[in-house]
């Protein structure tokens, strides 16, 4: 059988390399979503059966009833369904709007897991890119306190996620969830990105049962 985690953080790295050193020009999240999707399927065009975007997999739930990327992966068993939710803020001319995007990255979350609690795919993801070090660090916030996507954050396994009046849902972790940001460092209790990098990627949060 194929490690699905593998291959997802395979392709993961592919485009952590190509941003960082100049390879590629990925400016938006969907130009992210469409490289991922374009490579998985030339590194493994006989194992995709089907692969889609924006795919309406949400009755109802919080920020829309789209998923960024569906895809049907036979793993030389059994067709597994994979759903990946993609979030990239990022400082162009002006930063991203960090308290909105937090909260939506931790409800991309969310609805990964309740895709996969409600059997809609087997496996989920969620992969963040950033440039700011607001995501990256802990920090005294008035809007969303609870919504927290630090280095080290750890949600643990049967844990409630962050709910408020705005992204309502209450879903509880089915995995233990980490936040493990590449390429960064601790200078003078503040996280930086490494000065050789130009963006820092959340290593893949898994969600399956």
């Amino acid at each position: 059988m194929i490690k699905l985690e593998k291959i997802i953080t395979e392709i993961w790295n592919d485009i952590d390399s190509w941003m960082n050193n100049d390879i590629r020009l990925i400016s938006s999240e969907k130009s992210v979503v469409f490289n991922f999707a374009w490579e998985l399927a030339k590194k493994y065009p006989k194992k995709i059966k089907f692969i889609d975007f924006e795919t309406n997999l949400f009755n109802d739930f919080s920020d829309g009833k789209f998923l960024d990327l569906f895809i049907i992966f036979n793993d030389g068993t059994n067709d597994i369904k994979i759903g990946i939710e993609f979030k990239f803020p990022h400082k162009k001319a002006r930063g991203s709007n960090q308290t909105v995007s937090r909260q939506k990255i931790i409800n991309d979350i969310k609805r990964i897991n309740w895709l996969v609690e409600n059997g809609k795919i087997d496996l989920g993801c969620f992969l963040c890119i950033t440039n700011e070090t607001g995501y990256i660090n802990p920090g005294n916030f008035r809007v969303a306190p609870e919504f927290i996507t630090h280095q080290g954050k750890i949600y643990e396994q049967n844990e409630i996620l962050p709910s408020n009046e705005f992204f309502i849902e209450e879903v509880i972790a089915l995995n233990r969830i980490e936040f493990n940001w590449r390429y960064v460092e601790l200078v003078n209790n503040k996280f930086r990105i490494d000065n050789d990098k130009k963006f820092s990627f959340l290593n893949p949060i898994f969600i399956k049962k």
